[in-house]
């Protein structure tokens, strides 16, 4: 079958790009290490701020310390895969525009869009990987009967928020075919999570309405703690698909676009 033939040459790609990566960064050691306790470190701060919170209440926006804990750690565990796999990639776009490099992307045997994503796996940033999985391991033991269905209904609605944030970032790259410079992609990339180690609930109605359904970064982390500690309504798994979808397509869209705007540097 076609489909899947083209489906395993991806994962051939990827796997290659796995083991490169630790190639990488097996070179220099000490910036690996210092890297991951760096990470280690970072999250020990938002854990002490965690407890300096719940000594002096009892929830946060109806949010005990253990659901807060699975918040932050999922927080962790999910930037920590996507900056691994996705961000820093998509991080170095107007560079590569810029200087005419985009060139080599569109000349490799696999879709350019896919080889931008993924063509370097960022083994520096596993610290918040491993961090988040164990803090997320210790903090879901202390929410009682989790049942097979909240597993399940998180499952999905993670897979979905990561595809959801996979074409927030790349509708935002396909800016850099229509824009002479965006330096500051990196920096804008970063606002993406910076909301995710804390209840939505906090925040006015507004913006959460528009956090969870314009700017849909809540399917990322919010949601799935919801559907993981039992509050996430039924009706909101439908509109996680149907938000996916429309994101997803208008990110090939956009992407689409900008491939026929682009012309190279060295043109």
């Amino acid at each position: 079958m076609p489909l899947l033939d083209s489906s395993w040459r991806l994962l051939k790609v990827w796997r290659a790009s796995v083991r490169a990566g630790l190639v990488r960064e097996m070179e220099f050691r000490a910036n690996f290490l210092l890297g991951v306790i760096r990470q280690f470190l970072w999250l020990a701060i938002f854990l002490f701020t965690i407890e300096v919170i719940f000594q002096n209440a009892n929830s946060l926006a109806g949010w005990n310390k253990a659901q807060v804990l699975v918040i932050l750690a999922l927080s962790r565990l999910i930037e920590g895969i996507l900056d691994i796999f996705l961000t820093r990639n998509i991080a170095e776009m107007p560079h590569l525009v810029q200087t005419g490099q985009f060139d080599f992307h569109l000349l490799k045997p696999v879709p350019a869009q896919f080889y931008s994503a993924f063509r370097k796996t960022n083994l520096y940033n596993i610290g918040n990987f491993t961090a988040g999985l164990i803090l997320f391991a210790y903090a879901t033991t202390l929410i009682p009967h989790i049942s097979s269905l909240q597993w399940a209904l998180f499952v999905i609605i993670t897979i979905l928020g990561i595809t959801i944030y996979y074409s927030l970032l790349i509708l935002v790259t396909s800016l850099v075919f229509f824009t002479e410079r965006l330096e500051s992609l990196w920096g804008f990339l970063s606002l993406f999570t910076e909301p995710l180690t804390v209840p939505f609930d906090i925040f006015p109605r507004l913006p959460r309405v528009a956090l969870t359904y314009l700017l849909p970064i809540a399917f990322l982390v919010f949601v799935p703690t919801q559907a993981l500690t039992g509050r996430l309504q039924l009706w909101q798994l439908p509109v996680a698909i149907a938000i996916t979808a429309i994101f997803l397509l208008l990110a090939n869209l956009a992407w689409r676009a900008g491939l026929k705007r682009y012309s190279s540097a060295s043109s």
